[in-house]
């Protein structure tokens, strides 16, 4: 009965597809076989930061503290091209999958500076439990999900926690905003990061505040080292 069920299942599922054809949500074009919500056009031609390793503008956002080990970032971000189209539909319209396939096309490119460094455990920048139910999952966990399926590194979600669901405007001052996110953010299980090497995970860095007060957090709890991946970054 299961069989048959699912059988119907799908051919409703082929119908629909041929009635009502899936489009690339960045070009509206129609998606051939193969592709999955952005067409490979799409794919191959997304703003990227032009070099993945330790990009020195990106450093430099993160370095006034923290001081990060490693640096890495994928897409070039702003308000018009194609990565924010990718990155609404990420956080806002239920197409968690993009994140985890961009992240693991990206991670392959990396793997071999990402192996060199040694990390020992990925953990995502947390939501709040409120908006976590809401959504229902977290897009910088599944950027760390792509992470690890190329390479095989833990994700470690305990240790990182947000407390307060505080609004922080993103146009704010830095320094006003760093002082507001340190109110946001805790750290708990500190057994756990005691001399590893963190890899702080995010979708999109715009002044840095949220990474830099997280990577002080884990320092501070005894992290040896915090390096940054970033799905994208805001242009300088």
């Amino acid at each position: 009965m299961k069989k048959i069920f699912k059988s119907i299942a799908n051919s409703a599922n082929c119908l629909a597809d041929v009635l009502f054809p899936p489009h690339c949500l960045v070009c509206d074009s129609g998606l051939v076989l193969g592709e999955t919500d952005v067409c490979s056009t799409c794919l191959s031609t997304l703003p990227t930061v032009n070099d993945d390793y330790s990009p020195d503008s990106l450093y430099l956002r993160l370095s006034i503290e923290l001081r990060p080990s490693f640096v890495w970032a994928y897409l070039l971000f702003d308000s018009k091209n194609k990565t924010q189209k990718i990155l609404h539909a990420i956080k806002y319209g239920d197409a968690p999958d993009i994140a985890v396939r961009l992240a693991m096309i990206w991670t392959d490119r990396i793997r071999e500076s990402l192996v060199e460094a040694d990390v020992d455990l990925i953990m995502p920048i947390p939501l709040h439990k409120s908006k976590l139910r809401k959504r229902g999952y977290n897009q910088a966990t599944k950027i760390a999900e792509g992470i690890q399926k190329i390479v095989p590194i833990p994700i470690e979600e305990s240790v990182l926690i947000r407390k307060r669901n505080l609004f922080i405007q993103a146009k704010s001052k830095r320094a006003k905003r760093f002082e507001n996110v340190k109110q946001v953010y805790a750290i708990q299980h500190i057994e756990k990061v005691a001399g590893k090497h963190i890899l702080l995970v995010d979708d999109v860095l715009t002044t840095g505040a949220t990474l830099e007060a997280c990577g002080l957090l884990l320092k501070n709890a005894g992290a040896a080292k915090v390096s940054v991946a970033l799905l994208a970054m805001v242009a300088d």
